[in-house]
């Protein structure tokens, strides 16, 4: 009996130890995590501003399917929402690709940008700010 009762206190004892390690390594990977996150917190942020604007516009376009002048600002706003996307998701990562998809996203975004300021429409100009300052952030991660 203190065979097997010796037995399962040692399995419980390896099951602490492996479970405390298991726990500090992780502590350890999200502290990493965030840290990496932190280098690109304003860029990120950026990123959702310009989503939100981006998507404020669609709507507007899309209500107003008969001005064929729109269309193509949706189709940057669309553009421009795939590639902040994507450049977050890689930014969250720390991804290896980092500097090519900044450069695509600051590229798209000035164009989007660019399209907006063509209305005098208030959520197009605030698209086009949030744009300018999005392709901004990603410029200097080329750096």
């Amino acid at each position: 009996m203190k065979k097997i009762t010796l037995l399962f206190v040692a399995i419980g004892f390896i099951t602490m130890a492996a479970t405390t390690k298991l726990s500090v390594s992780t502590d350890e990977a999200a502290l990493k995590s965030k840290v990496k996150h932190e280098k690109y917190k304003a860029s990120i942020r950026a990123c959702y501003l310009c989503i939100a604007s981006c998507e404020k516009v669609m709507d507007i376009c899309c209500a107003k399917e008969e001005n064929p002048e729109m269309e193509n600002c949706r189709k940057l706003c669309e553009m421009c929402i795939i590639e902040c996307r994507s450049t977050i998701k890689i930014m969250s990562s720390n991804g290896e690709t980092i500097k090519s998809k900044c450069l695509e996203c600051a590229k798209v975004c000035e164009e989007c940008a660019a399209e907006c300021d063509k209305f005098n429409i208030t959520e197009f100009k605030e698209c086009g700010i949030n744009c300018r300052e999005t392709a901004l952030y990603a410029y200097l991660h080329l750096l």
